[in-house]
């Protein structure tokens, strides 16, 4: 039997107050009494889930209040995510912990095998050139000159490919997927990593790795960073938070809290920070 909490995603409550734009994308307007630069914007990167989740929107709402900023939220997948919320949230236990069956492995096996292709259809190669394409698109048409990302699971990837670019000024990483030594070494941006306590898509030597390359070329006047471990979560935590929980809600509350305070440095051209003023 699935859970309710599996089929919903973990829904955040409230309406969205954005409205979705002739490309599929989603927008919020920045607040009108805003002291950030009006050239500043913020882009909000999904899980593979898209913008079928309520979710994104809701959080694209909150960080577009108290950023100060607009905020969009392409759709990466055209309307199509690759995935349901009931195709993987079964397999996934919202607190650390859950071991898998064989017979679940099994489960999981099969009801991945038929959606590779739509996986292949957003392979780096891919999506890398839609965003590149989008994010042009807005410094042109808006006249941002100021481009702060934000990306959770799947969306954490493509931060983390862009943070070695000149298109965004710094980029938060939550729960990634996709991470490797390379991507990691050709960073050139102020990056915040928002990582679970277990996460299928991020080992604990993969991540270990990272922030030791990033230490080593930190040292060497590299770019700023910081890694947030966050005890008692998952993997999507920070996007579709099991807020029953003390210890997931109280990460959740706290990585977004982070990422508005980073995030709003970068919007007004100030030394990357997390800790509010």
């Amino acid at each position: 039997m699935v859970c309710e909490n599996c089929i919903k995603g973990f829904e955040l409550t409230g309406t969205p107050e954005g409205s979705i734009q002739p490309d599929g994308s989603y927008f919020h307007p920045r607040p009108a009494d805003s002291d950030a630069p009006t050239t500043s914007a913020v882009i909000f990167f999904t899980d593979v889930f898209g913008l079928k989740l309520n979710n994104p929107k809701v959080l694209a709402d909150k960080m577009a209040k108290e950023i100060g900023v607009d905020v969009w939220v392409p759709d990466l997948f055209h309307g199509k995510p690759p995935f349901k919320v009931e195709d993987l949230e079964p397999y996934l236990g919202p607190v650390p912990g859950h071991k898998r069956t064989t017979w679940e492995f099994i489960s999981m096996v099969y009801t991945l095998l038929p959606k590779m292709p739509g996986l292949y259809s957003v392979r780096p190669k891919v999506t890398d050139k839609f965003v590149t394409e989008y994010i042009q698109k807005l410094k042109k048409e808006r006249g941002y000159t100021t481009i702060g990302v934000t990306g959770y699971c799947f969306g954490g990837g493509i931060t983390l490919r862009f943070a070695s670019g000149d298109l965004v000024d710094g980029a938060v990483i939550a729960h990634p997927s996709g991470v490797e030594a390379p991507l990691v070494k050709a960073i050139k941006r102020p990056t915040l990593w928002l990582c679970a306590e277990e996460d299928h898509a991020l080992s604990d030597a993969v991540r270990k790795e990272a922030e030791q390359i990033l230490a080593s070329m930190k040292s060497s006047g590299g770019p700023w960073y910081e890694f947030v471990d966050y005890e008692g979560t998952t993997h999507g935590f920070a996007a579709r938070p099991a807020l029953e929980y003390p210890k997931v809600k109280d990460a959740f509350e706290d990585s977004l809290t982070r990422t508005v305070t980073f995030l709003s440095a970068i919007a007004r051209g100030q030394p990357p920070t997390t800790k509010s003023t």
